[in-house]
């Protein structure tokens, strides 16, 4: 029976955040379960895009310094890691979301994941071969096609850089995806994961939303396990949540809450009811029949707020259908080669573009010639 963990934590104070996270992984083994002496250790936060640590897009830097320390206790050699999307630099990103400061006080080294290793005909980080231990640390978030971003989607950062474009291409839908994300996980099978859930991010995530301050540290080996508790937390099925569903229908962990040993917090004494998600997913409330209907007849579409927009070109980039354009420093879309796949959503430093119904046949024929 897997273990998950739940340690409340308030705020990143150094010193209680520690404390914190080391109960967290002491309640289900101990660091010398998961790190030996000598080891090299590479931690993989969620680095989504440049972001402030009060906007609760990523890993908290405090949140990951917790963790070097925490596995340098154990003898480790500490590496952090991550490619976000987009042509991000990671070494701007590294330096602007102060993870680079903390590298260098904490003395942990930070890696880039130029060389690649083809696994199963997925291109993954070589570095996973030249490690002993990968431990995640997801950000929890709401996502608007998929409700949670967390364990399980965190491995997806394993993919290098421009790499996830051409796989958003072969899974042009978001259960198509789920599945994919299922075959990374079970190639990548992190040793442990510790969830940054102290503040998380609730309604239009996984970058346009609001900070929640859910005040919680999760961490088990069994990420699915993981992503079942969080869910149950804020009030939702768990095998609501496709990537959870898809692992857990592989074998790949546990998402029945009676197979589950909580740890810490019994979870009905830190479920929270006002926890918002995308207002899309009102959608999935629906009967299917419903659903069919108002899909067919009320597109989806990428909307965008002119007003905060300023044409920087990172969504063209990163889109894998080739389906925008900057034209005379305006954005234009052909939604009929959008898969929705909402990575121009999310890499957006301006998060001027969001998800939303089209309700109008005539606006969707125009959004195809530009917007």
């Amino acid at each position: 029976m897997p273990q998950v963990s739940v340690v409340r934590c308030r705020d990143y104070d150094g010193g209680r955040l520690f404390s914190e996270v080391k109960k967290s992984v002491d309640l289900i083994g101990g660091i010398k379960r998961f790190v030996k002496p000598g080891q090299k250790v590479l931690l993989k936060p969620n680095l989504l895009k440049i972001a402030a640590a009060p906007e609760a897009v990523t890993t908290h830097p405090e949140f990951i310094r917790a963790v070097v320390r925490l596995c340098k206790e154990g003898g480790a050699r500490v590496l952090i890691g991550d490619s976000p999307g987009g042509m991000v630099k990671i070494g701007q990103l590294y330096e602007q979301n102060g993870i680079a400061e903390i590298a260098q006080q904490e003395n942990a080294e930070l890696v880039k994941f130029d060389a690649i290793v083809h696994k199963e005909g997925i291109p993954f980080a070589k570095i996973m071969d030249e490690v002993d231990v990968v431990i995640s640390l997801p950000k929890f978030k709401t996502h608007s096609l998929t409700k949670i971003t967390a364990a399980v989607k965190n491995v997806f950062g394993l993919v290098p850089g421009l790499y996830k474009v051409e796989c958003h291409r072969q899974a042009p839908n978001h259960k198509v995806f789920a599945k994919m994300l299922a075959k990374i996980y079970g190639i990548v099978r992190p040793h442990l994961t510790i969830v940054d859930a102290v503040s998380a991010m609730d309604g239009e995530g996984p970058s346009a939303g609001n900070p929640y301050p859910l005040g919680l540290v999760v961490a088990s080996a069994d990420a699915v396990a993981v992503d079942a508790v969080l869910a149950k937390i804020i009030g939702i099925d768990p095998l609501s949540v496709a990537t959870t569903y898809e692992t857990h229908s592989l074998g790949l962990g546990t998402a029945q809450l009676t197979d589950i040993d909580i740890c810490g917090e019994p979870l009905e004494s830190v479920a929270v009811k006002n926890f918002t998600l995308p207002k899309i997913l009102a959608l999935y409330r629906l009967p299917n029949g419903i659903i069919r209907n108002l899909v067919r007849f009320i597109p989806l579409i990428i909307g965008l707020d002119r007003d905060r927009c300023n044409a920087c070109g990172m969504c063209k980039n990163i889109c894998p259908q080739q389906a925008i354009e900057v034209v005379t420093a305006r954005i234009k879309m052909n939604a009929r080669r959008c898969i929705l796949c909402l990575c121009c959503c999310e890499i957006c430093p301006q998060n001027a573009l969001y998800l939303r119904f089209l309700h109008r046949k005539k606006k969707y024929e125009k959004q195809n010639t530009g917007c």
